[in-house]
Parts: C-alpha cells; structure tokens; sequence
C-alpha cells in the first residue's frame, strides 16, 4: 500500500477550511491531518506534522500566507505549498511563488481543480538531497562530483530568430555530445514560458529555475546541484518552470547569476534560447561564448538570420562570437549552402543535415539522437562531430585532456573553428 499525501488546510475562515476539507475526504490517496486558522498555527504545525502538502490561504490575520509560506519553505523544504486566494493580480502570483509556493489556485475551485493540483504538486515534489555533511552512500556523492571546480565553464547559446527551426534538437544533442566526450554539461531550457527540453529529455519537472531565482544574492554549489537535475546521459538540467506564467518571475539579472554560478561547477553549459529577443534571451545571449545561429535553407530564414548579424554589430558582438549553423540541409533544396555563405557574407561553421524522421522518433520517445539508434546515422554522426569541435575551439586544455584517456577513441578530422572554411557534414 502507497502511502497517502498528507495535507494541512490552512485558512483563517473555518467554513472554507471544512469545505476544503470535504472536497478532499473521499480521495483513497489523500489524508487531512491538519487544519490552521492563521500562519502562525501554520507554521508551528508544518515544523510538528511535516505534512506533503499545505494549502495556504494568501490573505489572513497577522501573518499573512506569503509570509508564512515563506518561514516554512525555508524550515520544512519538503513540504510544498499550494496557494488559494481570490486575488488575480499577477504581483500575487510572484510573491506566492517567491515565497516558495509550487502551485496557485482561484477561489472558488471545484474539487477536480483542488485534487488535480494536490497530486500533481506532490508527484513534482523534489527527490530528499542528503547534505554534504550527511555522507557516503548518498546523494550528497554526486552533487559534490559535480561541484568540482576546475575551470570557467564555456556557455553556449543556441539561437535562430525563426521558430521551428530546430534549436532545442540542437542543444540538447550537442550537450549529451559534449557528456559523452567526458565533459562537465549542463544544459540550461531558456525558453521559459514554452520550453521542451523536458519532455524531449523525458524529465519530470521536479525542480526548475524558479527554485533558484528566490535565492540568487547566496547562490552555492549544494543549492545548484540540488536544483540542477542529472540525465542517464551524464548531462545535468535546469529546467524552464512549469508554468507559463511563471516565466515573468526570472529577472535578466538572476539569470545572469545564475549562468555564472553554472560556469564555476560545469565545463559547458548550453542554453536553449527562445525566439523572441526579450530582456532574458539577450542576456543569455551577452553572457554566451559563442552563440550557433540556426538557420535553414530558405528565404524567410536567411532574412532572419541577415537582421540578426545585423543587430550582433549593433551589439558589439565579436565576428566570431556567432558561428552560424545550416540546419535540415539537403542537397535538393534551390538553395545551396554556398549562397547562403554568399548572402550573408559569413561562412557557414557546421551543416546538419536532414532526418525528419530520426528527429522525430527521438523526441517522441525522449531519448536524445546521439544516445539512441540514431547517433550512427548522418544526423547523429554530425551532432557528434560538432560536439569534438566544440571542445577543441572553446575548451582546448580538455581537448587536450580527452586525447591522453584510454581506451577512448576521438577523431580528431576536424580544426579549429578558426579555419572559417570548416564544415561539419554528415
């Protein structure tokens, strides 16, 4: 027999607490073992029951649900906190999530709604990370393994200022690429409203960014680690948050600190950007080493990518920041790689060429190319090789490293990237 999520209803009018309560007495999975009339109680409860889930109300007596949610995030972290109000505004929503709430629900709500959030809250609740001090055996090893630090870290943005071009393919194969090569990776989802990194991973999105923005004036490595989510790959996941919504709570400065904080534990991070140029993606994209432009073999794309260039010389963005990549090339499209070297007047660094169907197959199944049975088509063979040539350009002394380790075996076909007339092709 499972055990049943324990719930504490917290509310300073009793008759919403029973209804609450009521709406909930019929659920095999659920228990009530509690109910508050205000934070205070809240609190000193949360401490002696610690309950899997608390349902706060947001405007109380005294102290108010925001402010409790926070005293209890803080003392209890495995006790997740969904917040009940009938406030709308989004300035509620921020602060409810602020203060450590994992989910948000408009008074009145029907049962379907309240037990709904209730399992899905406690089916995201984060795994019990041992702390250093608590020892061997633990998880505790592997957040220290990846908190080693070595070097800077290399980010690197994946960008296309046209949707649908495979960015988020491109990311999360160059990342696994770069794990598989015996690199420290990370692999941050940027889109943060709409991000698919996650499910093209097959990740639950137990932990996300939003567990570090509240947090990013005393950032450390246990914190990180903890949030950061490793990958049967070897890459390690900080995922965009769960809700839409939840996207306008990450400022452009947390995510600058957290990008850095991310350079000192891993060797590469890769960021999967969104399309839109907002304050966020423009950070990410300041921040980056190097940026790979997506485009692909068509007009509507090279116009894109043409304004881009554009506004990475307005940007004062170095020539060889961008290294721009030819993505779903075919040699039957009337457009060829040369003239989009000719048009854009900047050498193309990397081609990839098309396999919808091993693309596709991947994402549907969660399991990146490079890791599955397509890593010995073309596709995968050319995600590989940009990978190898990633480290030989960003990180040479890890190049350098990786080339001493037996019995592993690296083709070493490619240059630097420094020599522009370089391809990578499948």
């Amino acid at each position: 027999m499972t055990d049943k999520i324990r719930v504490l209803i917290v509310d300073d009018l009793p008759e919403t607490r029973e209804n609450v309560r009521k709406l909930l007495q019929f659920e095999s999975d659920i228990e009530v073992v509690a109910q508050a009339g205000d934070g205070e109680q809240a609190v000193v409860q949360a401490k002696e029951l610690k309950p899997d889930i608390i349902l706060m109300d947001i405007n109380m007596p005294g102290l108010d649900g925001i402010t409790a949610s926070r005293t209890i995030s803080q003392a209890i972290p495995s006790a997740q906190i969904i917040i009940m109000s009938v406030q709308t505004e989004a300035d509620y929503l921020r602060r409810a999530m602020l203060a450590g709430a994992r989910d948000f629900l408009m008074k009145p709500f029907s049962g379907d709604e309240l037990v709904t959030a209730v399992r899905r809250v406690y089916q995201m609740r984060p795994p019990v990370v041992a702390s250093a001090a608590e020892g061997e055996g633990t998880g505790a090893e592997t957040a220290q393994a990846v908190a080693r630090p070595r070097r800077e870290g290399k980010v690197i943005a994946v960008y296309s200022p046209k949707g649908g071009s495979g960015c988020t393919t491109i990311a999360i194969n160059l990342a696994v690429a770069l794990a598989q090569k015996g690199q420290r990776t990370a692999i941050i989802d940027g889109s943060l409203q709409f991000g698919d990194v996650a499910v093209m991973m097959n990740m639950k999105t137990t932990r996300s960014i939003i567990d570090l923005v509240e947090r990013t004036d005393d950032l450390d490595r246990d914190l990180t680690s903890s949030v950061v989510l490793p990958h049967q790959t070897g890459v390690n996941v900080l995922m965009a948050p769960p809700r839409p919504e939840m996207a306008d709570l990450v400022t452009e400065e947390q995510l600058r600190q957290i990008i850095n904080k991310l350079r000192t534990m891993f060797d590469f991070i890769i960021v999967d950007t969104n399309t839109s140029l907002d304050e966020n993606a423009l950070a990410v994209l300041d921040t980056a080493d190097r940026i790979l432009l997506v485009t692909q073999q068509d007009l509507p794309s090279l116009k894109n990518v043409s304004r881009f260039f554009d506004l990475a010389d307005t940007l004062s963005y170095e020539r060889e920041k961008v290294f721009l990549i030819v993505n779903r090339h075919s040699k039957q499209l009337g457009i060829s790689v040369n003239d989009v070297t000719n048009t854009l007047k900047r050498p193309v660094m990397a081609i990839l060429p098309t396999d919808e169907n091993t693309a596709n197959r991947a994402a549907d199944q969660g399991q990146p190319i490079v890791a599955g049975r397509g890593k010995k088509r073309p596709i995968g063979e050319a995600l590989n090789k940009l990978g190898e040539i990633t480290i030989r350009e960003l990180q040479p002394a890890l190049a350098g490293e990786a080339e001493k380790k037996p019995p592993q075996k690296v083709s070493f076909w490619a240059k630097l990237f420094g020599r522009q007339s370089q391809t990578v092709s499948g």
